[in-house]
C-alpha cells in the first residue's frame, strides 16, 4: 500500500459504523406501521378497500425492505428495544386517565 492510501482506508472504516447506524435510523420506525397484504384467492383486486377477508394486516417497523432490514439491522434493533422500550412498546407508556381510589 502507499502511504496516501492508508488514511482513506481508515477513514472508510471509521464511516461504516457512523453509515449503519444513520441506516438503521433512518429506517426504524419504533412504534411500528400496518402493513397490507393480499392472501386471497386469485389476484389482488382493485376496487375492494379491505372488505374481503384475504387481506392480512401486519404490524413493520421499517420503512423499506422490512425482512432484509430485520436481518441487517437485527443486532442494534435489540440495543434500540432495551434502550427505549417505551418507543416500542407504546403501550408501556400509557398512563390511565382516571385515578382510581
Amino acid at each position: 500500500m502507499k502511504k496516501h492510501a492508508a488514511p482513506i482506508f481508515a477513514v472508510i472504516i471509521l464511516l461504516l459504523p457512523m453509515l449503519y447506524v444513520g441506516g438503521y435510523l433512518a429506517l426504524v420506525v419504533p412504534e411500528g406501521t400496518i402493513a397490507t397484504k393480499w392472501q386471497g384467492p386469485g389476484p389482488q383486486p382493485i376496487d375492494q378497500y379491505f372488505i374481503d377477508d384475504g387481506w392480512e394486516f401486519y404490524l413493520v417497523h421499517y420503512r423499506l425492505a422490512d425482512k432484509i432490514a430485520r436481518g441487517v439491522f437485527w443486532p442494534l434493533e435489540q440495543i434500540d428495544r432495551k434502550l427505549r422500550p417505551m418507543d416500542w412498546h407504546p403501550s408501556l407508556s400509557r398512563k390511565p386517565l382516571v385515578r382510581t381510589i
